[in-house]
């Protein structure tokens, strides 16, 4: 008989990719994003393999899991909000707003912008 690996296993490597996502998304790490993304994709294939292989024990785990992937979004969606408002304040080009009219605010007057990197 094949020994499969548990749901609990998975979950623990995929808890710990997070926190290093998370660590990469405050710190606009591309690398570190990137690489959290594709470890993602790993652990989704072997979570999907290991699904029947769950506990009762596992939920408090998935919901913490789950909290952890939906801050990180929200990282991310913050994360490219200000870096198109950077872009757009360095190059001139306005980027649209979140109402749902189609109308562009009129062009900011220029502005001295102090980026440290």
């Amino acid at each position: 008989m094949e020994s499969r690996e548990t749901v609990s296993v998975v979950l623990a490597e995929l808890e710990k990719v997070l926190i290093d996502e998370h660590r990469a998304l405050r710190e606009l790490d591309h690398d570190g994003i990137e690489r959290a993304s594709a470890q993602k994709l790993a652990l989704d294939a072997r979570l999907r393999a290991a699904d029947g292989n769950k506990t009762e024990a596992d939920i408090p785990k998935l919901k913490r899991i789950r909290r952890m992937a939906l801050d990180n979004q929200l990282l991310i969606v913050h994360a490219r909000a200000c870096l198109t408002s950077i872009i757009g304040m360095v190059t001139g080009d306005v980027p649209p707003t979140y109402t749902a009219t189609s109308q562009r605010r009129a062009p900011m007057s220029p502005l001295r912008l102090s980026v440290r990197v």
